[in-house]
């Protein structure tokens, strides 16, 4: 049992990983140097950038949240859901999903309508709203790392 939990937790670590760093990397590097770009540029970067995310980053999400649900229960947490450990638990797969669902839901329709916005204010409102929606998915993963942390201490 020792073995699945060590290749489940640094699977699952490996992930997130993944999916924390892409969601820095387009805050803090890729959307802004977009913005610097002509939009005509902007506007096929962007398309490109659209399509391949969601085929690329939805399975990591999923798999990072997959691999928390079977360490935790490799770990014994449904027998200590009403504890601090299972409820942090509990808590994060909670915000994590709504993470997930976020992507899914409002980050990819709302990248997909940038794809098809001309160039101009219409297309530069669309990519700071994307740009803030961001931010706000960022702040989310704080909020997950901190749960993560606050498990490992067993609370």
């Amino acid at each position: 049992m020792f073995w699945i939990l060590v290749v489940l937790q640094w699977l699952h670590v490996l992930f997130a990983i993944f999916w924390f760093g892409f969601v820095m990397t387009l805050d803090f590097l890729i959307i802004p140097t977009v913005q610097t770009l002509e939009p005509r540029v902007q506007q096929a970067f962007g398309g490109a950038f659209g399509r391949r995310v969601p085929k690329v980053i939805t399975p990591v999400a999923s798999t990072v949240i997959l691999l928390g649900v079977l360490r935790g229960i490799a770990g014994g947490v449904l027998g200590r859901l009403g504890s601090a450990y299972g409820l942090t638990w509990i808590a994060a797969l909670v915000i994590t999903t709504g993470l997930l669902l976020l992507g899914i839901y409002v980050l990819t329709p709302l990248a997909q309508k940038l794809q098809s916005a001309s160039p101009g204010p219409e297309f530069d409102a669309i990519l700071n709203r994307l740009k803030g929606l961001t931010v706000a998915e960022l702040v989310g993963f704080l909020v997950v790392i901190s749960l993560m942390i606050a498990m490992r201490f067993g609370y």
